[in-house]
């Protein structure tokens, strides 16, 4: 999406408050694109007055990449409020909805996304390997002239693939069968009820870990629902809980700096039973209560 949709001589201005939104100006930059970052330290919710003033100063900005889902920090961004200010300067939005599609309130065409990738695992509840780009027909007449960046990767030959009911490349076939499987009992459950369900869960689970002594990172309100980010607790390093839980079939997640050695992550992303949760607050509960 990035290497297909800024040409030679514009910018793309990257929102980078976490270590994802950092990676998208790595792959612009990988790929030569100028950039200008709009950045915060960790655990700050991107702010939209911030991104207006940086397209008032460089007109050569003509797109706009943020994720959805900061994951390393488990925060939202506003992308419906960045949507309504990108169309008005007509300029594209560049949407990351790796971790946060199937789980969260959004909507490409009430947010006004012009490019909005994800996956088939995480929050769909398919399995890994199948990625997917929807793009809004306005974007195909100004990337028509980009010289491809890419082989494999050229948002334009998969657009002329699909008008054959094709992809250009060789596709893994089950995987795509394990996605259409997945869309389906997402329909049958509808997007609000999912979203309910996700925000129970994860309101379960951060409440437990509050109980435990472990408080979330932040406090902002823009928390996503797909998982925890916790402070350690007292006595224990990461490798330590780590250890301890996976010796009873639980994985939690090491932060990235600047978090490392302070906070980890609990996600309760795809197929959970309710039970899986409780299992796993009682296991930490007695590991946390033994060290």
């Amino acid at each position: 999406a990035i290497a297909s949709s800024v040409a030679p001589g514009q910018k793309l201005l990257v929102v980078d408050n976490g270590v994802f939104g950092a990676r998208l100006g790595e792959i612009a930059a990988l790929h030569e694109i100028a950039t200008v970052r709009v950045a915060y330290p960790a655990g700050e919710v991107a702010r939209v007055a911030d991104v207006e003033a940086a397209l008032d100063a460089d007109s050569a900005i003509r797109a706009v990449a943020v994720c959805h889902h900061e994951t390393s920090v488990g925060l939202l961004n506003p992308v419906g409020q960045l949507g309504a200010l990108c169309r008005e300067r007509d300029v594209l939005l560049l949407v990351d909805a790796v971790s946060s599609l199937g789980a969260e309130d959004l909507d490409v065409e009430r947010d006004r996304i012009d490019v909005c990738w994800s996956s088939a695992n995480k929050c769909l509840h398919a399995i890994s390997g199948v990625g997917f780009v929807c793009v809004h027909p306005r974007v195909w007449e100004r990337i028509d002239d980009i010289e491809p960046r890419s082989y494999y990767l050229d948002l334009r030959r998969y657009r002329d693939a699909a008008d054959l009911a094709q992809t250009p490349f060789t596709p893994a076939v089950q995987n795509f069968f394990a996605l259409e499987a997945a869309c389906d009992e997402f329909l049958e459950d509808g997007h609000a009820a999912r979203v309910h369900m996700y925000a129970g869960r994860n309101a379960k689970v951060r409440a437990g870990l509050e109980r435990l002594g472990m408080p979330p990172f932040t406090r902002t309100g823009k928390e996503s629902h797909t998982l925890v980010t916790a402070r350690l607790p007292a006595r224990h390093t990461f490798d330590t809980l780590q250890a301890a839980l996976r010796a009873e079939g639980y994985i939690i997640y090491n932060c990235k700096p600047p978090l490392a050695g302070r906070y980890f992550q609990v996600a309760n992303m795809g197929e959970l039973a309710p039970e899986t949760l409780d299992g796993f607050l009682a296991v930490l509960a007695q590991v946390v209560g033994s060290a």
